[in-house]
């Protein structure tokens, strides 16, 4: 499908806040949404699993993330052992996940300093962001929607991994019923969840997530380097058969726009992607001289943990960015300002 048919596609250079923001808010919940929303961006960006009760939940961990959650008990969970895609939806609302662990290391020290902690803080579902946003009164803001899949059988999360097709009806189903499907966009690393919403409705934006990186190893959702053979990740293509070229393969299965780690963009890349009619959103860009560099090249928008930065070094360059909507009646309001916050340099 033609690019211009994509029913989600931002006017404004596309400011998404990765998970909520999660350098300013716990990541992924409604308070991060809320504050995104106070704050103004273009696009809430956020990550989903498949529970084992059929709900949409959102979740960047398959598994309840030791340096976020804690159980009933109060003590932060071991990492992987609680699954989310086996567990009912009232058993993950046991979990606190407001508050990020202070011992969890480089995590802690990358995103849990600015971040304001609310104790209490559940995984929403899917529907809850849905009604967040409406309740808010927003008619405007996007979402960024990821399906958490994963279909390399060598990482230790693919052992219940949902079907692509089931995963993505169940998705759309919510999307339906809140009538967001000119505002959703659903990006993968698993091109075949892509592929599937093609088939449920071609005009749902679709972006095509990837990255190659040899330093994150085995487990991460990176495509092997240099690989040449039928890539699970790419839904059975081979990288080699585009010569490396991963915008030729994101537009092969009709992807509206292509979002790379940062690191592996150019400005030959940008153009080449402007020119096959797809828009290009690196992710996940927190510094200042990395967002200028890349707003140099051309990009269409950035995903960052930081949106407050982006957003202020946007409007400093000139460049139109969305309105906030603030509703301090709201429960998860919990204002704009950030403990310890950075600013543009």
């Amino acid at each position: 499908m033609d690019a211009m048919e994509a029913k989600a596609l931002p006017s404004l250079f596309d400011l998404e806040a990765h998970r909520g923001g999660r350098a300013a808010r716990p990541e992924n919940t409604l308070i991060a949404f809320a504050y995104a929303l106070e704050l103004g961006v273009t696009t809430l960006e956020l990550d989903m699993q498949l529970t084992g009760d059929g709900h949409i939940v959102i979740s960047h961990d398959p598994f309840m993330n030791g340096n976020l959650a804690q159980g009933p008990d109060g003590r932060y969970v071991p990492s992987g052992r609680y699954d989310l895609r086996s567990m009912t939806i009232d058993e993950i609302k046991q979990f606190d996940v407001g508050t990020m662990n202070p011992r969890a290391g480089a995590y802690y020290e990358n995103y849990g300093k600015t971040q304001i902690s609310v104790s209490g803080t559940t995984i929403p579902k899917l529907a809850e962001v849905f009604e967040l946003v409406c309740a808010y009164g927003n008619t405007h803001i996007l979402f960024n929607i990821e399906t958490k899949s994963y279909p390399d059988p060598a990482l230790p999360a693919a052992k219940n991994n949902p079907d692509p097709a089931v995963f993505v009806e169940k998705f759309y189903e919510v999307v339906k019923k809140y009538h967001m499907e000119s505002r959703v966009m659903l990006q993968s690393f698993d091109w075949r969840t892509l592929q599937e919403m093609k088939k449920l409705d071609p005009q749902i934006t679709r972006v095509a997530l990837t990255c190659e990186q040899p330093a994150w190893g085995r487990d991460s959702q990176c495509r092997r380097p240099y690989e040449k053979d039928a890539s699970p990740w790419m839904a059975g293509l081979a990288i080699d058969d585009f010569k490396g070229d991963y915008i030729q393969a994101a537009k092969a299965i009709g992807a509206d726009v292509v979002s790379p780690y940062w690191e592996e963009l150019s400005n030959e890349l940008v153009t080449e992607a402007h020119d096959l009619s797809m828009k290009v959103v690196p992710w996940t860009v927190n510094s200042p001289a990395k967002m200028n560099m890349l707003i140099d090249m051309g990009v269409d928008g950035l995903i960052t943990d930081k949106p407050w930065i982006l957003r202020e070094l946007l409007i400093k360059r000139g460049i139109p960015v969305a309105r906030p909507t603030v509703n301090t009646a709201n429960p998860y309001h919990t204002g704009t300002g950030i403990a310890g916050g950075d600013s543009v340099e």
